[in-house]
């Protein structure tokens, strides 16, 4: 199968298409990401003729429209814009999430009225969000399927400790405005030297304070966050009000077997109750991030990190996000195939 990924930024969600395409790539499966600022739609599907593209719906456009409407054996799954009860009644001057707009909606329905794709729309948010978050695009007739973020066993597991990274508190990442509101309250006091907690912080934007390290050559990330005793995980401020939106932090340090502090999101506390300690407040983040870098903590810090191992590992990579898709596509026989590949996966990396 040929299958084209369409990209439009080298931010977060990038990764994420990034690792669905490793995995897709495993599967014997002809695998590209399409960079959508510097190839046209008609270059792109000239030069490719995918059976099945992956893109978004904010994306969607005439000229893709058109490419697919030429061609109606592709199966179509895209990301969906929020567009349900909540997205109409939220404040997107305090919450600038990303909602459907007007041209968005319209572009969806002529492809749908064109050729009856998408064949399925999917968010990054839990199943049970999905009326609150998406249902208006249920009302439209299409299928919205949850695929939460996941870990990236190619990227983002099997780090090894180095002594040059040790420290008490590590965190890989950006700083930027709408994400600083949270991490000014919650992991900028730990970095005070009053604080006596040691903080590095590592990632491609300067943080503009000591304990922010610079850049990490590629593939050290996974080996800096196994050295630290405690990884922090911080959401924004939408995903700690109302409870949803996953990031990817979470899943990727625990199949690195780090042990995870995190402030409190709703969602992916009932997704790991036990294998994370959540903290509901700055102040507590900052008691138990204390309380659990003590050297006597060590082996109940193991249990917990062993247990959210496990739980990542049986159900929360991206090898398992591909088998949803495949499911939602009503294409066994590929469901299957993912699985297997992911035992050889895992045995070829001893995982």
């Amino acid at each position: 199968m040929k299958i084209l990924i369409a990209n439009d930024s080298p931010f977060a969600h990038f990764f994420v298409r990034k690792a669905i395409a490793s995995v897709m790539s495993v599967m014997g499966h002809e695998t590209v990401i399409w960079d959508i600022n510097q190839k046209s739609v008609y270059d792109a599907f000239d030069e490719f003729e995918p059976d099945l593209f992956i893109g978004q719906t904010y994306n969607l456009n005439r000229a893709l429209i058109q490419c697919l409407s030429e061609r109606p054996h592709v199966r179509v799954v895209m990301k969906a814009s929020d567009w349900g009860p909540l997205s109409d009644k939220i404040d997107r001057d305090k919450y600038p999430v990303l909602i459907a707009n007007k041209e968005e909606i319209e572009n969806v329905k002529t492809l749908m009225d064109a050729t009856g794709k998408p064949d399925v729309l999917y968010v990054h948010y839990d199943d049970h969000r999905l009326d609150e978050t998406h249902g208006h695009w249920r009302e439209l007739g299409l299928k919205v399927m949850s695929l939460k973020m996941a870990a990236d066993v190619f990227e983002y597991t099997g780090g090894v400790f180095n002594p040059d990274f040790a420290c008490d508190v590590g965190f890989l990442g950006g700083y930027w405005g709408y994400k600083a509101q949270t991490i000014d309250k919650y992991l900028i006091p730990l970095t005070k030297p009053e604080s006596g907690v040691n903080v590095r912080i590592f990632g491609n934007q300067s943080w503009g304070i000591p304990s922010y390290c610079g850049k990490l050559a590629p593939g050290h990330g996974r080996n800096f966050l196994a050295s630290a005793t405690v990884c922090a995980n911080v959401s924004e401020l939408h995903s700690q009000d109302f409870g949803y939106d996953m990031i990817e932090r979470p899943f990727k340090l625990l199949s690195n077997k780090c042990f995870v502090i995190s402030d409190h999101v709703e969602d992916l506390k009932m997704l790991f109750p036990s294998q994370i300690v959540f903290a509901e407040t700055p102040e507590q983040f900052h008691s138990e991030v204390r309380k659990w870098i003590k050297p006597e903590m060590a082996d109940e810090r193991q249990v917990i990190i062993d247990a959210g191992y496990a739980e990542v590992m049986d159900k929360h990579t991206y090898f398992h996000r591909v088998h949803d898709i495949f499911e939602n596509l009503g294409m066994p026989d590929q469901q299957a195939l993912t699985m297997e590949k992911f035992d050889l996966v895992k045995e070829k990396l001893k995982l």
